[in-house]
């Protein structure tokens, strides 16, 4: 009984501050054309995440590539590394005359729980 109440607790608590550090953050990337890749909205992503929460997602999966628009929206999904899936939102804030767009990330409730943390 305390182990199970002591995993929730585990869990909990790596949750609310896992949402609490994801809440917001935003990149700068040079852009080719008209639109951002997937796969480099994935990459940036990660390594913006990683940079502050000091933790590397498990994975981060945009299904298209975003239009280099200000406003711009696209719908990711976020997996940390303890296995929780999150819905994380990309708005594109600015894109200047050289190529460079930069974007918002905010990362929503966890949407999936994964495994919880094995207790010390």
């Amino acid at each position: 009984m305390i182990t199970s109440i002591r995993r929730v607790l585990v869990l909990f608590l790596g949750i609310t501050a896992l949402s609490l550090s994801l809440a917001a953050c935003e990149k700068s990337v040079s852009i080719g054309d008209d639109t951002i890749a997937s796969d480099q909205l994935e990459l940036e992503s990660s390594k913006s995440l990683t940079a502050k929460t000091g933790q590397k997602p498990a994975s981060v999966d945009c299904p298209e590539d975003l239009k280099a628009e200000v406003d711009a929206t696209e719908t990711c999904e976020l997996v940390d590394p303890q296995g929780n899936h999150y819905d994380m939102k990309v708005t594109v804030t600015s894109v200047d005359d050289d190529g460079n767009a930069k974007f918002n990330i905010s990362v929503g409730q966890i949407k999936k729980l994964g495994d919880a943390p094995s207790p010390s």
